[in-house]
């Protein structure tokens, strides 16, 4: 027996439409979300109940559940992260497909049902009293685009859905999508065959579109879901998503994968926020060895672009990305500045499970390991340094007042090949490409904020330096690693 979603009956959900969609009560505003880090959690596969650990298949279920994630909730606390994203957790289609199973929930038969791979509705109460407990934020991942089908585009069985989905005309005909045409992204279907074909949700109809919403205000209410990120964003027609951010009255970071800025902005208004996917684009040309100069120009644009730059979800790596070690090789030292640069340009940093113990995992599915593999280690590389990272963040953003720095855009100060200078509230980052190899050039900041004569130390490895005229100061070679600067009277418990 699955476990139900609501207390109401399924003749109630029936009577569910667009016009009864109120929104529920306010959580955390977005603003409030731009001061947090999000660690992203495939729920299968992430910790079992029991604390054993499990051997399977890449495309299998391998037993991670609500109630092992809240078992370890001390390893993500440990790290610094104060919200954490979970997979989805309505019922999928069960049964084996070419593509596996729905271990990772967008395969959804049911939204009014949990899927009880993953725990019983009191699991996921406990998961998220959990986190509220330790003054944690739940983002849970949901998708209103699509269901999914065991079938193939042409053989879907419409009546093994619930009212008001039960019927092919509560979803579009299938056809391919020509992702040279919206109308297209939006109307025909992520996938029509081999199977599992996923049916695009006929939007258009309120009556469906409005049960479906309303399932979601109701997962939010029930579990006190703090956040969503929405899955296949792109392909919801922005009145639609504009009605579904209203409704669910809670922070909502969209998927809309494109590298396009005037594209993908053209969402943060229909939405809080966006997956920030331009700028994934040339941060991983830029740390994989590539000029950082179309970096800074893709933060300078984004900066004008969106409405607000630093409510964008930003990433380096996640479960439909290969893990950025799988592209820096064995070569660590790269990953360690690209997390420092998550960390501090503006935007919600956002880290996928595993990149803390440097799973190596490349193009889905081998980028979606079991994290029991690892034995959960606090004393990686990793684990530690996003450790200190969050606390030379507490500190940065303590020096004026958090509201001020989390609002504020970085500013960047200068780049060349191998480096890159920017300055965030109180600190100036400056972060390389050269990866362990190392380089003996240092690299001359400009225009800083500064004072002339000032002392400052990076917080890293504790370099002390005086600041010249205009905020201008030499950061010495540090054979490869990221330094953070600060003025000396603000490095708090840093370099005693």
């Amino acid at each position: 027996m699955h476990s139900n979603l609501f207390q109401a009956t399924q003749a109630a959900s029936l009577l569910l439409t667009a016009g009864s969609l109120l929104p529920i009560a306010a959580a955390k505003t977005a603003a409030e979300w731009r001061e947090l880090s999000i660690y992203q959690v495939l729920t299968d596969r992430f910790a079992t109940t029991d604390g054993s650990s499990p051997s399977c298949g890449i495309t299998d279920y391998c037993g991670g559940t609500w109630k092992g994630l809240e078992n370890k909730l001390d390893y993500i606390q440990g790290m610094g992260f104060e919200a954490v994203w979970i997979s989805p957790v309505v019922h999928n289609i069960d049964g084996s497909t070419p593509a596996g199973y729905a271990y990772h929930g967008y395969w959804a038969d049911n939204p009014y049902t949990l899927n009880d791979h993953f725990g019983t509705t009191d699991d996921l109460k406990s998961l998220s009293d959990a986190l509220h407990g330790r003054g944690m934020s739940l983002m849970v991942d949901v998708v209103i685009n699509h269901f999914g089908s065991i079938q193939d585009s042409g053989s879907v069985d419409y009546s093994a859905y619930p009212s008001p989905f039960d019927a092919a005309s509560a979803f579009h005909s299938p056809c391919a999508i020509d992702y040279t045409s919206q109308t297209s992204i939006e109307n025909c279907w992520v996938v029509t065959s081999p199977a599992p074909s996923l049916p695009d949700v006929n939007s258009e109809d309120a009556s469906v579109f409005g049960a479906l919403v309303d399932s979601v205000v109701d997962l939010v209410s029930n579990y006190s879901i703090d956040g969503i990120r929405l899955d296949t964003a792109k392909h919801v027609p922005k009145e639609y998503l504009t009605q579904f951010q209203e409704a669910v009255g809670v922070f909502v970071t969209g998927e809309a994968l494109d590298g396009d800025p005037a594209y993908v902005s053209g969402y943060q208004g229909p939405l809080n926020s966006l997956i920030n996917y331009p700028l994934w684009y040339d941060l991983i040309r830029s740390f994989m060895g590539g000029s950082f100069d179309g970096l800074a120009a893709m933060i300078s644009t984004e900066a004008t672009s969106f409405s607000d730059v630093n409510v964008l979800t930003n990433f380096l790596d996640n479960h439909d990305q290969p893990r950025i070690a799988s592209q820096s090789g064995d070569d660590e030292v790269k990953d360690k500045n690209a997390v420092t640069f998550l960390m501090f340009t503006s935007g919600i940093p956002m880290v996928y499970y595993g990149f803390e113990q440097r799973f190596t995992g490349a193009a889905d599915p081998n980028n979606r390991e079991t994290l029991w593999t690892s034995g959960y280690n606090t004393d990686t590389t990793l684990y530690k340094y996003i450790t200190q990272l969050h606390e030379i963040r507490d500190i940065a953003s303590n020096v004026t007042d958090k509201a001020t720095y989390f609002s504020s855009n970085v500013a960047v100060l200068g780049t060349s090949n191998e480096y890159m200078a920017l300055q965030r509230g109180p600190a100036v980052v400056v972060v390389s490409n050269v990866g362990a190899a190392g380089t003996s050039d240092s690299f001359s900041v400009t225009g800083s904020t500064f004072s002339s004569g000032d002392s400052i130390v990076d917080l890293l490895d504790c370099t002390a330096a005086t600041v010249g005229d205009s905020g201008a100061f030499t950061s010495p070679s540090a054979n490869g690693e990221a330094r953070i600067w600060v003025q000396t009277e603000n490095k708090g418990s840093f370099c005693p």
